[in-house]
């Protein structure tokens, strides 16, 4: 009897440590960013939650140009003024205003620039850290920042681009939804990515930097709203 009120306490005492380290991450998150996390994680399970682990695809999900999903990509393209595109048409990179989309939704106001083309948002924020103005996004270079959920990753998506690239080009960036440093790797959700809003499993080193090589990523934009 006495071993089993033992085991029973230890039992109650893990499950309550492990609610109050949750309770405890939940309320470190500020509430623009749950928003964000919140509002992004919504996105993916309407497109039927499509995984893609370390470079893998685990599993599908809807497409563009599936029936009620070319009109969701419509509706990103709506947010930023843009009534006559959506998943059919092929000749438009929609990542950026899935971004923009889910960044006004959660109220990121005048701090986020709403655009087509994310590197319209990636060098003014770069231009933040660099001033260090008191905006609350701001752009590091990966091994400057360890990843924290809210944040944005992002790689370019041509040659010769760099963390002190100044001209437009063509990028890609996801939204930080989950860290886990103990496993090592992070939880990122992002437009246009395998046609569909998609999760994406990345690796982080030890000291919880990014160390993906599934694509060229040079840059971690903190949120700090």
């Amino acid at each position: 009897m006495n071993r089993n009120k033992v085991i029973l306490g230890v039992i109650t005492g893990v499950v309550l440590t492990t609610a109050i380290y949750f309770i405890w991450k939940k309320r470190r998150i500020s509430g623009f960013r749950r928003r964000v996390i919140d509002n992004a994680n919504r996105e993916w399970e309407l497109w039927g939650k499509p995984l893609i682990e370390y470079g893998e695809m685990v599993r599908r999900g809807a497409s563009e140009t599936d029936d009620i999903y070319d009109e969701r990509v419509g509706h990103y393209w709506k947010n930023l003024g843009r009534d006559n595109i959506d998943g059919d048409d092929d000749d438009y990179y929609w990542s950026s205003a899935f971004i923009s989309f889910i960044m006004k939704k959660s109220g990121a106001g005048d701090d986020f620039p709403y655009t087509s083309r994310h590197s319209r948002y990636i060098v003014p924020f770069i231009q933040n850290r660099k001033q260090n103005n008191k905006s609350p996004f701001k752009a590091y270079k990966l091994s400057e920042k360890k990843v924290e959920i809210g944040d944005l990753v992002c790689y370019s998506r041509q040659s010769g681009v760099n963390y002190d690239t100044t001209d437009k080009y063509d990028g890609h960036c996801d939204i930080v939804v989950d860290v886990n440093r103990r496993k090592g790797y992070i939880e990122v959700i992002g437009g246009n990515v395998s046609n569909g809003v998609t999760k994406r499993v990345l690796k982080i080193d030890k000291k919880g930097y990014l160390d993906d090589n599934t694509a060229d990523w040079f840059v971690i934009i903190k949120n700090k709203k």
